[in-house]
Order: C-alpha cells, then sequence, then structure tokens
C-alpha cells in the first residue's frame, strides 16, 4: 500500500554508451590472447579515415565540376563508409574489423603491401612537388601505369587480408575497382597529392609494423 503523498521510486535507468564510445572501450579493453597482424592503432586508423574521406570528398568534387556525375557519386559513396560519424560508415568497418581480425592470428598482407605503399608514397611525394599542373599531366602520362601496377598490389594484398565477407572488403573492392576502371588514382594525384601523401605515410607506417608483428609470431 503506497502512502498518499509520498515519493515515488524513480526507475533505475540503465545508461547507454554511444557507438562510438563503446567501439573505443572495445579496443582499449580488448586483450586479445593471440598477437594479431592486423591490429592497429586506433588513432593512426581514424586519421587514415579523415584524409581518406576527406580526399574523396575532393576527387568527387572535381568529377563533378567536369559534368560526371555518376564517378562524383561514386566517390562519395565510399567517401561516406569512411565517415567516423556515421553508423553505416566507420561504425560498420570497425565491427566488422573487431568481429573478423583484431583477435585472429592472420598474417595480414605482409611486406608486399608495405613496399606497394611505400612505391604509392614515393609518387605522391614526387607529384606534389611539381610546381605546375601541366607537370603533373606530363608525369602522370609517363609514370601511371607503374603507380597504378603498385596500387593494384596493395588493394590485393588488402582483399587477401580482408578474407572474410564485410564491409572491410566491400570497401577495398570498391576502390579497386575505382582504381581499375574509374581512374581514382589519377584523380587523387590531381586534386590531392599532399593529402594522398599523408594518408600514404600512415599506411606505409601501419603496414610495415603489420608485417614486422607477422614475422615475429611465425618465429614463435
Amino acid at each position: 500500500m503506497t502512502l498518499a503523498g509520498a515519493p515515488r521510486r524513480r526507475r533505475a535507468t540503465r545508461s547507454r554508451l554511444p557507438p562510438t564510445l563503446l567501439l573505443i572501450v572495445l579496443l582499449l579493453l580488448g586483450g586479445a590472447p593471440r598477437a594479431s597482424a592486423l591490429r592497429i592503432p586506433l588513432r593512426e586508423v581514424a586519421t587514415l579515415l579523415n584524409l581518406s574521406r576527406s580526399l574523396l570528398n575532393r576527387v568527387a568534387a572535381a568529377r563533378a565540376a567536369r559534368g560526371d556525375a555518376i564517378a562524383a557519386s561514386r566517390a562519395r559513396r565510399i567517401a561516406s563508409h569512411l565517415s567516423l560519424f556515421s553508423s553505416r560508415g566507420a561504425w560498420a568497418l570497425s565491427w566488422d574489423y573487431l568481429r573478423h581480425y583484431a583477435f585472429s592470428s592472420a598474417a595480414g598482407c605482409g611486406l608486399s603491401c608495405a613496399t606497394a605503399a611505400a612505391r604509392l608514397l614515393a609518387a605522391a611525394a614526387e607529384v606534389s612537388r611539381l610546381h605546375s599542373a601541366t607537370d603533373a599531366a606530363q608525369w602522370l602520362r609517363r609514370n601511371y601505369v607503374d603507380v597504378r601496377d603498385a596500387a593494384a598490389q596493395l588493394l590485393n594484398g588488402l582483399l587477401v587480408a580482408f578474407s572474410e565477407q564485410g564491409p572491410l572488403r566491400e570497401v577495398v573492392m570498391d576502390v579497386k575497382w575505382e582504381v581499375e576502371e574509374g581512374e581514382l588514382l589519377k584523380d587523387c594525384l590531381k586534386v590531392g597529392s599532399k593529402d594522398l601523401e599523408g594518408l600514404l605515410v600512415i599506411a606505409k607506417d601501419l603496414l610495415f609494423g603489420a608485417a614486422r608483428t607477422s614475422s615475429r609470431h611465425n618465429e614463435l
């Protein structure tokens, strides 16, 4: 029996962590029993995603400016998958990574991916030092096949590393198609060679670190 005027007890409410905060907690607290060559630092990944998304949006704007609305839409769609604030973007990629790779002893894509990233980094650095669009266009005519081959080597390696069907593999496949059929790499070098250089620095360091981790794991 409840007395009149007696204060009612408030129902205990369960606090819910925002998805992004929950992800950070999982990554920080989740200690894996086995060494994983695919375990990567959260801060570097966030920077890599931001740079990639920014560059893809610039590519989309350049494509739209030259009247290629379909190609611009494709670039924007890939960029949306890399947004840190999208529940269908970086959150889905991160969950896919946690589910399939974070606690795995998979070897990643090895040294071949790291050397391919280093080749791409050297190319982006060279283009960024050119003084005019004409010089850049001439450089691309001479070197684009080699640069595209390096990108193909990197992306094929990532498909081997991200072998499970899911958002990570789908993004790599989308980028691979754009490089092979949509001249994405050429657009990136034209509109944002500095940004491309920055994200490749991070990618190269992450991949070399993964290759070293894999080597140590194989020696155990």
